[in-house]
């Protein structure tokens, strides 16, 4: 019977512990932002926002051919703040990477500058388009499968949502 008295009191004590253990699970990404598990799927551009710290920049433009609305949005915090948002609609499609600062994302020896955008890398792979362009501390890739003069409207149209 005298084991059964302290009990209550463990029971109290490992309740006491795996709370706190909980606190310091969920506060530790909010001091620290580098340790936030990543990629997340949100479900609007504000909420990318609120998530990330800083404004998307995605283009203003968009044809009825992907949709007027984005199929995903994913944000991803490490190795450093980084959004994607695709648009998808039959076999159209455009996916917009944000990342701030960092080095300059990987082109192809080949790639050379779009016509018509200033700081800009473009360059095809098979049937589909890419060009990487800067703005304000971003690096900006767009990836999609529509003609060039698409592509070239999304890269000058990129603005702060």
């Amino acid at each position: 019977m005298d084991r059964v008295k302290g009990l209550g009191s463990f029971a109290l004590v490992a309740v006491a512990v795996l709370i706190v253990l909980r606190i310091v699970h969920l506060s530790v990404p909010l001091v620290f932002p580098s340790t936030r598990l990543g990629p997340i799927i949100v479900a609007t551009l504000d909420e990318a926002r609120d998530q990330l710290g800083f404004a998307p920049i995605v283009p203003a433009y968009r044809p009825a051919e992907i949709g007027d609305k984005p199929i995903s949005i994913t944000v991803v915090f490490s190795p450093s703040p980084t959004l994607i948002v695709a648009w998808r609609k039959g076999s159209d499609y455009l996916s917009v990477t944000q990342q701030r600062g960092g080095p300059k994302p990987v082109a192809p020896p080949e790639a050379g500058p779009l016509a018509d955008v200033p700081d800009s890398t473009w360059w095809m792979n098979g049937g589909e388009h890419h060009v990487i362009v800067s703005r304000v501390g971003f690096w900006i890739e767009i990836t999609t499968n529509l003609p060039t003069s698409e592509l070239q409207q999304f890269a000058r149209t990129l603005v702060a949502y």
